[in-house]
């Protein structure tokens, strides 16, 4: 069976904090690659009160056996009390793409 890839998203208050947070877990080899976008726009409730705020999302990309550390070090690294962590397994990747991210340390 071939090993899966991993996908997964957190939101950050800032794009500084985003692209700090993204860089380093290239560095550290949990992602092979995070990308930055936004500012995107999130409406959410929280502590009983609907809020609005701009964020900026991050998307990783990884070998799927990594997922329970880089989700470990997201919460370790993340300002938020309860940071977005969202991580699913790539239905279809190109086997060359594949090939790259399971060959990142």
């Amino acid at each position: 069976m071939t090993e899966a890839i991993g996908i997964a998203w957190t939101t950050l208050p800032s794009r500084e904090e985003a692209d700090r947070l993204a860089a380093a877990s290239v560095a550290a080899g949990l992602a092979a690659c995070a990308q930055v976008d936004g500012p995107i726009r999130s409406h959410y409730t929280w502590e009983g009160r609907v809020e609005s705020e701009e964020e900026f999302r991050v998307t990783f990309k990884f070998a799927a056996r990594k997922t329970q550390d880089l989700e470990a070090w997201v919460h370790a690294h993340h300002p938020y009390d309860l940071p977005q962590w969202l991580a699913i397994e790539a239905d279809q990747t190109s086997p060359a793409y594949r090939a790259w991210i399971l060959g990142v340390r």
